[in-house]
């Protein structure tokens, strides 16, 4: 666990996986999509949820997911979905497929969010600390239980 930056209010806070967000931005992206699919549906969302999409600055509370963090999880979304799909997919197929950069995809695998199948060919990082070839992350499982 580390502590980052949230990409979204820029605040603060514990980091395990997932998106860079923190644990209000998380759930207001959730809530955003909740409210998304309910306009779809023709539900009117519930007021507990309208009243915390409504929260003054004064609490320190986001107001809304920036659009570009919202476009960036949807095409994660999307890539992990093609991965699945196509688990021997090379980066450079992925990224043209999905109009993506590849610098883009290799953070989200770093990142540990996405990882490479076994039979991907080209698709295997080194672990900063030993040199072991690893499937995402940046360190093996064994430099990790030393840390």
């Amino acid at each position: 666990m580390e502590v980052r930056v949230c990409k979204n209010c820029r605040r603060l806070f514990k980091y395990i996986y997932g998106p860079e967000l923190c644990p209000e931005c998380t759930k207001l992206m959730k809530a955003e999509k909740h409210t998304h699919s309910d306009k779809n549906k023709g539900v009117i969302p519930s007021d507990k949820m309208k009243s915390e999409n409504s929260m003054d600055k004064s609490a320190r509370q986001p107001l809304g997911v920036k659009p570009l963090l919202k476009e960036e999880e949807e095409k994660f979304e999307m890539v992990k979905d093609y991965i699945l799909a196509h688990p021997s997919a090379s980066v450079a197929e992925i990224s043209e497929v999905h109009d993506i950069s590849p610098i883009k995809i290799f953070d989200w695998i770093r990142d540990e969010r996405l990882e490479f199948s076994d039979n991907a060919e080209f698709a295997w990082f080194s672990c900063q600390s030993c040199g072991a070839k690893i499937k995402s992350g940046r360190l093996c499982n064994r430099c990790k239980m030393t840390r």
